[in-house]
């Protein structure tokens, strides 16, 4: 059993989530934000708009700024299929029990491979030491609103996320090469938000990286004395300023 600092899986409001990260552009301050959040949630009770607020900025405003990648990311952008690619990250790394099932259960199957629905729940018995309905039916409705999972009836079906070419480059100026730099890819690998993005495999990597090459967005990919490398071009602040793009 893994031990986790939480008893069961959190309630996941998806599309406010999204609404939030985009509305906390208009803000200086992230008290201003957070208040905003707090008065403006569409629901009804002060309770759950206090509930959803925490777990809003728990998730995507953790070290309470809006000096932050997603934030930086809307302002200029404003590419809503570049936000949630890179949503999807940041809410993997703050939930490792779903990251976890995502990458050890869901990305190993094949896209329109149905799920044994025994997978699900065997994941949450080992996880928490015993089967919990909540936690259960919140790991399939954040993995389906995540774009790993489609329902169909009864049956849950791997999905295909389309390739988040974009948000890996962002990300990997963001977090690897803030100004320009070599990047070997095993520092890019060695991690697991590549395939929090929905990447499967290693040569889905290499194949962005040597799209970015080719529109100009990397300097150069290459196998140097074996070891395989991109060169990057812009710092990583240029790189969002601009809103460069595949």
């Amino acid at each position: 059993m893994v031990s986790l600092s939480l008893s069961t899986l959190q309630d996941f409001p998806w599309e406010d989530s999204i609404w939030a990260v985009k509305a906390s552009v208009e803000f200086k301050s992230y008290r201003e934000f957070r208040d905003h959040l707090l008065a403006n949630l569409p629901h009804n009770s002060p309770q759950t708009r206090l509930r959803y607020a925490s777990l809003i900025t728990r998730r995507y405003f953790p070290d309470g700024s809006l000096d932050n990648l997603l934030t930086q990311v809307w302002r200029h952008y404003r590419d809503e299929r570049i936000l949630t690619d890179l949503m999807r990250v940041a809410t993997l790394e703050m939930e490792p029990a779903i990251g976890r099932f995502v990458t050890d259960e869901l990305l190993p199957r094949c896209p329109g491979t149905v799920l044994d629905p025994q997978v699900a729940r065997s994941f949450v018995q080992n996880t928490y030491g015993e089967f919990k309905d909540n936690s259960h039916s919140r790991l399939l409705r954040t993995v389906r609103y995540l774009g790993f999972l489609g329902r169909y009836g009864r049956q849950w079906m791997i999905q295909d996320i389309p390739t988040p070419a974009d948000a890996m480059l962002i990300i990997l100026h963001d977090r690897l090469a803030e100004t320009p730099r070599i990047v070997r890819l095993a520092e890019v690998l060695e991690g697991h938000w590549w395939q929090y993005l929905g990447l499967r495999s290693a040569d889905a990597v290499r194949g962005i990286l040597r799209a970015g090459e080719s529109a100009g967005l990397l300097a150069r990919y290459a196998i140097v004395d074996e070891l395989e490398q991109v060169t990057t071009r812009f710092s990583r602040n240029e790189y969002i300023d601009k809103a460069l793009r595949l």
